[in-house]
């Protein structure tokens, strides 16, 4: 059904990248054509996933059964990836640690548990100081710059084909040729033309990188209610540390929203290596009195107020006068790496659906 179809992918994130490499992957005789502003390798603050602390903890609520599913896929291709391809894709296998200062709705029921390898309650002398509650499980983390590399030099291998191209409308990249546009364009959906999505916006993240090979657990501290981190500028503290294979460390963090601001502010670093010292002081080496930085990073995680979009819809082109199956990919939030291969996954099967119910009208 898709021999000779061609699909056009706009944007080279990790949502773009997983979406264009599964296409060849799974399907036989299709062209895919990538096309997008930034790819890896580029360190522009509009460019998110490079900046992304990239680790699996699924974030979907009890009730939000499609992002569960579309994180539960993506945690079992990384697993296998990390069993199989470590050297090649950055993805490693650590131990995972939640902390809560109080016990929680939350806490206590983890849809998640039944997933995650070795998952339990852990024990009160296994508790960091001002920690109520607490759960270990393994999980994975992703360095995103080996792992976009990975995806974009397997697309590459598999026949694809890729244009640096900054894009103001949707109609830019419809040839006579395309049979099909796949829109992952992150935080841009909320400008590009022909999507002009208001539902999209920022969330600022920034993080400290260090250098501690030592490390090989992540951690994400849960506030209590009445100490949730709210300074004055209305952004949310976030603590949390993220391991990578090359032994660097990420501490975090910010959330703040509808924020487009990527300067370093380092007076935030230095509240965030404070809070992620107090929470786990072994992450000091003892032979070291201070964290020594490698890097100040920020982000802009691209958020969107009904969740992730996964979802086609058929356009008419006046210039060509046919029929455009789109496909919209974009939306995830922090949860970008966490449910890439899940969403790319959906919206692949939405594609060959729609292409099918068309072809038999």
């Amino acid at each position: 059904m898709l021999t000779n179809k061609r699909v056009v992918v706009i944007g080279a994130g990790v949502s773009g990248l997983s979406t264009a490499t599964l296409l060849l992957q799974k399907e036989k005789g299709i062209e895919v054509h990538l096309i997008a502003k930034h790819f890896p390798g580029d360190l522009s603050g509009e460019y998110t996933s490079p900046w992304s602390g990239a680790h699996w903890r699924s974030h979907a609520t009890k009730d939000n059964i499609r992002q569960q599913e579309y994180d539960k896929e993506t945690f079992n291709h990384f697993w296998r990836l990390a069993e199989t391809a470590q050297d090649k894709t950055g993805i490693t296998i650590i131990d995972g640690f939640d902390y809560w200062e109080q016990l929680s709705q939350e806490s206590s029921d983890l849809w998640f548990k039944s997933l995650c390898p070795e998952f339990r309650n852990l024990r009160k002398e296994e508790l960091p100081t001002g920690i109520e509650f607490g759960v270990t499980y393994k999980t994975v983390s992703i360095n995103p710059s080996t792992y976009l590399n990975y995806l974009l030099n397997t697309f590459i291998s598999l026949g694809g084909t890729m244009q640096r191209v900054s894009l103001s409308h949707l109609n830019e990249c419809i040839k006579s040729d395309t049979d099909v546009v796949i829109n992952c364009s992150g935080i841009h959906a909320r400008t590009l033309g022909g999507v002009e999505d208001p539902e999209v916006y920022p969330s600022r993240g920034q993080t400290v990188i260090v250098q501690l090979p030592h490390v090989n657990w992540t951690f994400l501290r849960h506030y209590a209610e009445s100490n949730i981190g709210m300074p004055s500028d209305g952004s949310i503290e976030m603590t949390y540390v993220i391991p990578r294979e090359n032994g660097e460390v990420v501490l975090g963090g910010t959330y703040d929203e509808h924020n487009y601001s990527t300067d370093v502010d380092d007076n935030i670093s230095a509240a965030i290596i404070q809070r992620c010292l107090a929470t786990r002081p072994d992450l000091l080496p003892p032979d070291q009195t201070q964290l020594a930085i490698k890097r100040n990073a920020v982000g802009l995680r691209p958020c969107r107020k009904s969740g992730t979009r996964v979802e086609g819809e058929w356009i008419t082109s006046e210039d060509l006068g046919k029929k455009i199956l789109v496909c919209h990919n974009y939306g995830h939030g922090g949860a970008g790496f966490g449910s890439s291969y899940g969403t790319a996954k959906h919206v692949i099967e939405i594609m060959k659906e729609m292409l099918e119910k068309q072809e038999s009208v």
